[in-house]
């Protein structure tokens, strides 16, 4: 089952697998597949594999110089307890996050780590328990702010204070000390972009799936914006310029602003998708969907309209056996000038700008 994937252009896509794929967990597990595919490469000669000891969270193309001189743009992968491995060549490299995590020996327990980011010259991590570190050089990972870190040993001695759970005060005392008491709030953060390393956003959730988070750094402090919803996951977000700001979510959440004015629900046909991310393409921002129902959808920059990318994407394989069970659609798209790709858990699919061609996987039937 693919996990997660990123493309470096319109013929070069590299995704990952969990090996076991009957276990809910496995994506959690330190044992990863990873292909890259080369498009156009003959028959027989455009796959490759390795396999990796990590829990990948994340993939991306970044540029590092200092890593890799003669080749300085190629993939990296993300590991939940805060490795950083860097595909480069000839040699791979391998960093580690310190305090992050939750099984490794300098872990501080703050929870594992999800995306990996390059925003100028700088890489970012984000993750669980409000962590984002800043790469400041080889080896040298820091934590930019500790303003909404999670403290987990303050939390361990709230809980020891809670009323039993049958009690009738159990849900006053959960609503004023664990969902609105800022101390106790364990930030799920999903996504962060920016134009510059002065400007950044991040979005999430205080977790899981409770009351959306939007950040804003400013190159000194953090600053929580105000979010019109009252619960929903912010999953990605695209920085049109500095005052066209696109955040999506689940439940078909899309919101539209900039720090300085502000965010708005975006209203359109969204359903309950649970979008996962933009990708910029023509005129437009194209978002994939997993779930509800799930799909590739199109953003009208002009109008705000949604609506379901045309041509359509091709019938996707089913997840198992269960003929009761369809997957819905892609969680992750990314375009290349006219070309997309779009992967989904047993599908890669790539658009020419005129249809969109099945990519036959070697372990898939």
């Amino acid at each position: 089952m693919f996990t997660r994937a990123a493309a470096s252009s319109a013929d070069t896509l590299m995704i990952s697998a969990v090996l076991d794929e009957d276990n809910d967990e496995a994506i959690y597990q330190p044992a990863a597949r990873v292909f890259q595919y080369e498009h156009k490469n003959p028959p027989g000669e455009q796959w490759f594999v390795s396999d990796f000891a990590l829990s990948v969270q994340d993939i991306a193309v970044i540029e590092q110089p200092e890593v890799s001189p003669d080749r300085p743009r190629f993939f990296a992968l993300l590991g939940a307890e805060g490795d950083v491995a860097y595909l480069s060549r000839p040699d791979r490299h391998q960093e580690m996050i310190e305090g992050a995590g939750t099984s490794n020996p300098g872990s501080k327990f703050y929870g594992q780590v999800l995306t990996l980011r390059q925003i100028g010259q700088r890489l970012y991590v984000i993750g669980i328990g409000g962590q984002i570190y800043v790469r400041k050089g080889p080896d040298d990972w820091r934590i930019l702010t500790d303003a909404v870190l999670f403290d987990r040993q303050a939390d361990t001695q709230q809980l020891m204070s809670a009323p039993d759970m049958d009690s009738p005060d159990f849900l006053e005392w959960w609503e004023s000390n664990r969902l609105n008491n800022p101390a106790s709030r364990n930030i799920i953060f999903r996504d962060i972009a920016g134009l510059s390393e002065d400007a950044l956003y991040i979005c999430g959730e205080v977790g899981p799936g409770a009351k959306p988070v939007l950040c804003y750094w400013d190159g000194r402090t953090l600053e929580e914006l105000k979010v019109p919803l009252e619960e929903a996951t912010l999953a990605g977000i695209h920085i049109e310029s500095p005052d066209s700001v696109w955040i999506c979510g689940r439940e078909g959440v899309i919101l539209h602003g900039s720090r300085a004015r502000g965010f708005n629900p975006v209203n359109a046909d969204t359903r309950l998708n649970l979008f996962h991310g933009f990708t910029s393409w023509r005129d437009s921002l194209l978002m994939p969907a997993s779930v509800r129902p799930g799909g590739l959808w199109r953003l009208d920059l002009q109008s705000n309209a949604v609506s379901r990318f045309e041509p359509r994407l091709p019938k996707l394989n089913r997840l198992d056996s269960n003929p009761e069970y369809a997957l819905g659609g892609p969680f992750f798209a990314q375009a290349f000038g006219d070309v997309i790709w779009a992967v989904a858990d047993k599908d890669i699919f790539r658009f020419d700008g005129q249809q969109w061609e099945r990519i036959k996987h070697p372990d898939l039937p």
